[in-house]
């Protein structure tokens, strides 16, 4: 799946295209898959899923069989998607075999930094990717979906069927984990300032 800049404002999308695509416009559908696509296959990639694209049809087709019982905004219906590929992930791939190193295309826009910053770039956030091999299979899901889905916390709560708070504490745990093993790994982890 080719990376393209985001048309829509992962915030908001006109409300009538949730409208347009509950009517079955095939327009529609393409552009809202064209918007979360490439993160839902970043997810899928993300918790070891060799067949990513293949999540990604099935989380769609889903979408457009059940987009008769949404009724929401935009951000709600990003939230309603991952919640599908979450569902579909659990129950399709109980035991996923590891990811195998490819990072997901969604993480680097290639279009605005150069072919050398791109490999650089690439390499870390892959070591980073498979630092998370440390994490439990729900801290995997928080981080994943956080970061990749771009999920606020209560969304990923939504997702995963915990409570916002137990999403943070989740969250700060699994992020520490990675952070030792990166350094385990031997990269130096700067603090941030607050």
């Amino acid at each position: 799946m080719q990376t393209r800049r985001s048309q829509l404002n992962p915030e908001f999308a006109p409300p009538e295209l949730l409208d347009r695509a509950r009517g079955g416009d095939g327009d529609a559908w393409s552009q809202i898959v064209h918007e979360l696509g490439p993160r839902v296959q970043g997810y899928a990639q993300g918790k070891g899923i060799v067949d990513a694209e293949d999540v990604v049809q099935d989380v769609f087709t889903a979408a457009a069989r059940q987009i008769g019982d949404f009724d929401g905004e935009w951000r709600a219906f990003r939230s309603w998607i991952f919640s599908i590929a979450y569902r579909q992930i659990v129950n399709r791939y109980r035991s996923p075999s590891r990811h195998d190193g490819e990072l997901p295309r969604v993480l680097v826009d290639e279009d605005h930094i150069g072919p050398d910053q791109a490999v650089v770039i690439r390499e870390m956030a892959s070591e980073a990717v498979a630092a998370m091999d440390v994490l439990s299979e729900i801290e995997r899901d928080v981080v994943l979906l956080r970061v990749i889905a771009g999920l606020d916390t209560a969304e990923v709560a939504k997702a995963v069927g915990k409570r916002a708070g137990n999403v943070r504490v989740i969250q700060s745990r699994a992020l520490a984990k990675v952070r030792a093993e990166l350094e385990r790994r031997g990269y130096v982890m700067e603090e941030r300032q607050p």
